[in-house]
């Protein structure tokens, strides 16, 4: 059975750090998701938070599950207001892009050579906002 970790901020920032090969600055918050109750299978992290929207990074196979994303989508839609999630991933990595419109979130554009100097290293940029993410909450 799958089990959030709350309180373990730096921890899960690690964990998806050393996942994704990105460095995150505090402020943060993180949801660790835990099978065995010892080591982390997945994580989500919240950060920069402007008010309105709040960046999420997602790692691992355990990340995007139903209890999972009704977890993180509560916590961003419900505790803190805010009006939409903002996700990013590589141009190069494909699972994501058919996995995030999947799950609600819309595609809106790209950041050229965000993560390095090649097409393959843009960002592509996709919000969720709370209409998409109702069924997540139920």
């Amino acid at each position: 059975m799958m089990r959030a970790v709350f309180g373990q901020d730096q921890l899960v920032a690690d964990y998806i750090s050393n996942g994704i090969g990105e460095y995150f600055s505090p402020p943060y918050v993180g949801i660790g998701f835990t099978r065995n109750g010892r080591e982390l299978c997945g994580g989500a992290l919240f950060n920069n938070w402007t008010g309105s929207n709040i960046d999420v990074s997602i790692y691992g196979p355990g990340a995007m599950t139903r209890y999972a994303l009704g977890i993180g989508c509560r916590y961003a839609f419900k505790q803190i207001s805010a009006n939409r999630i903002t996700a990013r991933t590589k141009r190069s990595n494909k699972t994501m892009q058919r996995l995030l419109p999947r799950i609600g979130f819309i595609f809106e554009g790209s950041l050229k050579r965000y993560y390095g100097p090649a097409r393959r290293d843009d960002a592509l940029i996709y919000a969720l906002f709370i209409e998409g993410a109702e069924k997540w909450m139920q």
